[in-house]
């Protein structure tokens, strides 16, 4: 289980050194992705998910990527079985890929995207400072919660708290955690308070714009989509 936490860790941190792009533009293509996702057939859902890996390695998340592949894998592997008993052979393809660019959508989508960038430009179209800030939050507190969750497994695995039957130390592996996640919370209010959040207009010292990068990332995918609308 340590080693599961772990990868799904390294799979959806934040990772400034490599490229990065407007965090409007990843937020629209997650949509776009997404779109596709949920209407694509068989064919086009193969041809996304060589598109989708490829992106992962070009724009420098390999590692995180492969990392959060093998935490879902199992589930991967389950859900094609039981949907292959159930539906058949074609459907259990479907879903399997569906999950699996899915997976790795999300995972590029958090190596890429500057948590407090996104916060900044969902404001920017007059999105409330308090909803703008939920997104923000969540590539934030994702990856610490799976680091606490590791780190509280790993000490309870060293201090032979973790054996025998699963139920015996999973209730309390699991308070631990959300003991952790209860703290977390709490200190995020208190410095949100004491920074005045949402109590007047806001100012942002550092400014972003859309980089030609951008322009020829999201060309891309509309274009893609736009194919995936004519085929299907």
């Amino acid at each position: 289980m340590s080693f599961l936490l772990r990868r799904i860790y390294h799979g959806v941190i934040y990772q400034p050194n490599i490229i990065q792009f407007h965090p409007m533009t990843n937020l629209f293509l997650v949509f776009v992705i997404f779109l596709i996702l949920l209407f694509g057939n068989i064919q086009i859902l193969f041809i996304l998910s060589i598109i989708i890996i490829t992106e992962n390695f070009l724009l420098g998340n390999g590692f995180g990527s492969l990392s959060l592949l093998k935490a879902v894998s199992p589930f991967l592997i389950f859900l094609g079985i039981i949907t292959y008993l159930f539906s058949g052979f074609e459907l259990a393809i479907i879903i399997v890929l569906r999950f699996f660019c899915g997976s790795l959508s999300f995972s590029l989508f958090f190596a890429i995207t500057n948590p407090a960038d996104l916060s900044r430009a969902l404001e920017k179209i007059y999105i409330p400072p308090r909803w703008a800030l939920i997104p923000s939050l969540s590539l934030t507190l994702v990856p610490r919660i799976a680091k606490d969750a590791e780190e509280t497994f790993e000490a309870l695995y060293l201090r032979g708290e973790i054996k025998g039957f699963f139920l015996r130390w999973l209730p309390k592996t699991l308070a631990i955690i959300l003991a952790s996640v209860i703290y977390r919370s709490e200190f995020l209010a208190r410095s949100l308070y004491y920074k005045g959040f949402n109590l007047g207009p806001r100012s942002h010292y550092r400014k972003f714009k859309f980089h030609r990068n951008d322009f020829y990332r999201g060309f891309f995918w509309l274009g893609f989509f736009i194919f995936t609308a004519l085929v299907i």
